[in-house]
């Protein structure tokens, strides 16, 4: 039964992200344009933890927006999805930017690649979605060299579904958003959607802390958390919106 249901997650994980390819690409598209696009760059070059060109993977690279980023910046990239949709997007997104990067079909819990043939490792907004992530975050360091960096930005977008007191905070955030910005349209979700994220085994933990034990039970020789960086990533309608769910960034080193 156990296998049933993971099975089944996995396949509600791979059509989530194939029908939502384009909404995403156009999502990216627009942070390149905005001043997202250098605040991100600085954010992960001032931790990345070396100087130089660096050799970097993206997991998860979705419509490609940190492959992109930091290849512009005079990195070599290599990037993976599990997902044919979102590596055309991305590929698209690349060419049209002037991007060189290798992108490759791959699940993030089981990459092809050697041990130690990463500088960096970069992830945004995917571990959440990964079946059994600490298997991953075993197979990410597995491929880091020893002295990289890991760095983790996520958030726990999903906890009010497992949380009243999140739901509460949530949805007093949606009342005061609309309040403040009666023309701007509040995000939407289908139950479709809303099935898929309560079905993700990693949903209902609390978060950095989860990552920051498995992490350190894996073997990282240097974990730091910094847990709100909306004020450096988002415009100041996502600082309202995600008030309750504060993107963080944790930074490992091997």
């Amino acid at each position: 039964m156990r296998a049933e249901n993971t099975t089944t997650t996995q396949e509600m994980l791979l059509e989530n992200w194939t029908d939502s390819s384009i909404q995403y690409s156009n999502s990216i598209i627009g942070e390149l344009e905005s001043f997202k696009r250098q605040a991100w760059t600085d954010l992960i070059l001032n931790n990345a933890g070396a100087d130089g060109k660096l050799s970097i993977l993206d997991v998860g690279t979705g419509p490609g927006f940190f492959a992109i980023i930091l290849s512009l910046a005079g990195h070599d990239v290599t990037a993976v999805d599990c997902t044919e949709a979102m590596l055309n997007e991305a590929k698209a997104n690349a060419a049209k930017y002037g991007a060189q990067v290798d992108f490759r079909l791959s699940d993030a819990q089981t990459l092809s690649f050697p041990d130690a043939s990463f500088d960096l490792i970069v992830s945004r907004n995917v571990v959440w979605t990964i079946v059994d992530a600490e298997k991953a975050y075993h197979e990410w360091l597995r491929v880091l060299r020893p002295g990289g960096r890991l760095l983790v930005f996520d958030a726990n977008w999903n906890i009010r579904f497992f949380s009243e007191e999140k739901l509460r905070e949530y949805d007093a955030d949606r009342e005061k958003y609309k309040a403040l910005y009666p023309d701007s349209p509040l995000p939407q979700y289908s139950q479709e959607m809303e099935d898929f994220r309560k079905s993700m085994p990693l949903c209902a933990q609390i978060r950095p802390q989860w990552d920051l034990d498995v992490l350190l039970r894996a073997g990282v020789t240097k974990i730091v958390c910094q847990p709100d960086l909306r004020s450096v990533v988002y415009d100041e309608k996502e600082q309202l919106l995600n008030k309750s769910t504060p993107m963080f960034m944790i930074s490992a080193e091997k």
